[in-house]
């Protein structure tokens, strides 16, 4: 029995760590004209994940990430990804394919203004239009399984004969854009970097 116990509480201590290490977290307001920020914070303990769907216009790119730790004198790091998805637009309305294909970046690391401040990474260009080859039969297969998760398969036949229509009216055209954010927390432990938390920021792809 004393054995199944000190078992168990091996499982349990990555989950004590990652739940004890931060008692809070924030992202300063910033005002870049490129990348305005109003500001986010989660307080109390941190869970292993966290979805952070935001507002239209909201952009954490190049915004400071404060670490509220629990316990003082460790040493963390915060890494960032970026993940692309497609969607349709037409000329306001849009459709967001979040399920199907994407385009993910390498982790991308933050700059460390001290033990417990960092300012996130802006993506490239690159990083922003990155996304795999398609056919015309994948898009409308997906925009079709789209419409079947939503629970209106209608909505595949207003948006798949407009595909491609050049400037008449009700186009819709495929776009490229940032559809999640992930940001990692580290903390060094035994000479090992361990993950704390994952923050996975939810940009709108469209207005």
């Amino acid at each position: 029995m004393a054995r199944a116990l000190f078992a168990i509480a091996l499982l349990c201590t990555p989950l004590l760590v990652q739940a004890q290490a931060l008692s809070g977290i924030r992202v300063l307001p910033s005002v870049d004209r490129d990348y305005p920020f109003p500001g986010w914070k989660h307080e109390g303990p941190v869970p292993a994940s966290l979805t952070v769907p935001l507002e239209l216009g909201d952009e954490v790119y190049g915004a400071t990430l404060q670490l509220q730790p629990a316990h003082a004198g460790g040493k963390y790091r915060v890494r960032m990804q970026f993940e692309t998805s497609l969607a349709l637009g037409a000329e306001g309305p849009h459709l967001d394919l979040i399920d199907w294909k994407h385009c993910v970046s390498d982790w991308e690391p933050a700059d460390a203004v001290d033990a417990v401040t960092f300012v996130l990474p802006k993506p490239t260009p690159e990083q922003q239009s990155c996304f795999p080859t398609y056919t015309r039969a994948e898009l409308d297969a997906a925009v079709r399984a789209h419409a079947a998760a939503q629970g209106d398969p209608t909505i595949a036949d207003g948006w798949i004969p407009n595909i491609d229509k050049g400037d008449a009216p009700g186009a819709a055209s495929p776009y490229v854009a940032i559809s999640t954010v992930r940001v990692r927390v580290e903390v060094l432990r035994k000479g090992k970097w361990v993950e704390v938390t994952t923050l996975a920021f939810q940009p709108l792809m469209g207005c």
